[in-house]
């Protein structure tokens, strides 16, 4: 995961924690995309004051994701969702070889549509990267 990336996830799961001012400017940064010159010209600072809190924050959402894991067990609970989804279509593609096994093929259908549910949760969410 790229840096930028990461630290926009980091900023969706670690932003309540930080100052309003220090979201507004993370979020400016990263979500909006804006330069530190137009965060500054925005927000009547200067732009190693910008620079300066914008370095302090990752720090922050850094230390935060090191001592509490939100994205490790968010990475860790997709893996798990893609490991059951990849059993499942195991299962399906076992049932339709046989006649006498369709009651099961339907049920692993409706498993496999409750977990694609669940995945595209996370496909929806803008700081995902395709594996």
């Amino acid at each position: 995961m790229s840096k930028n990336l990461q630290n926009s996830v980091l900023l969706d799961l670690y932003g309540c924690l930080l100052t309003d001012k220090q979201n507004e400017i993370m979020d400016l940064y990263y979500n909006d995309d804006l330069s530190l010159g137009e965060i500054a010209a925005q927000l009547d600072i200067s732009r190693q004051g910008v620079h300066d809190a914008i370095k302090k924050c990752e720090t922050a959402m850094a230390d935060y994701e090191e001592k509490l894991s939100l994205l490790k067990q968010q990475e860790a609970y997709l893996a798990e969702l893609k490991e059951f989804k990849a059993q499942a279509m195991d299962v399906f593609n076992e049932c339709k070889k046989k006649n006498y096994a369709r009651d099961i093929a339907e049920k692993v259908i409706v498993l496999l549509e409750n977990l694609d549910s669940k995945l595209d949760e996370f496909d929806n969410a803008e700081y995902t990267e395709e594996e």
